[in-house]
């Protein structure tokens, strides 16, 4: 299955999906995220919900991050379709990393020591996760 008859080429493509499917994640979470502060907390009952399914459903902006998030599942299935599991899943972790300074760029939420600290290890992990040693 992943075979050497044009491996590095589809190997490369794979890697290519996945991280384009990582960054629009990012995006997409981002972008909901906007759009969620914007009309405040999901009520979890009744009236109150219905109510403001109706709302968010009307927002252009959260249903175009919710089509983000699904081309960025198509960008993942053809980028795992092509490279090992094992090496893809590490990969996706740079969400973490991604989402972690968007957050503070775009939502102006607040920077953390530590939580650079997690996002730098995140980063260590998948290098040694991905690399072919």
């Amino acid at each position: 299955m992943y075979s050497n008859q044009g491996g590095r080429s589809i190997r490369i493509t794979g890697i290519g999906l996945i991280l384009f499917a990582v960054v629009l994640l990012t995006a997409a979470q981002l972008i909901i995220k906007t759009r969620l502060n914007e009309h405040g907390p999901i009520p979890l009952a009744g009236v109150d919900l219905l109510h403001y399914l109706t709302i968010v459903i009307l927002d252009v902006r959260l249903v175009g991050g919710f089509a983000m998030l699904a081309v960025a599942a198509l960008g993942w299935y053809a980028g795992i379709s092509r490279v090992p599991l094992s090496v893809a899943f590490p990969a996706a972790a740079l969400a973490y990393p991604l989402i972690f300074v968007g957050a503070i760029v775009f939502l102006r939420e607040d920077f953390s020591w530590l939580r650079l600290a997690g996002n730098i290890l995140i980063v260590g992990g998948i290098l040694l996760a991905t690399s072919d040693q």
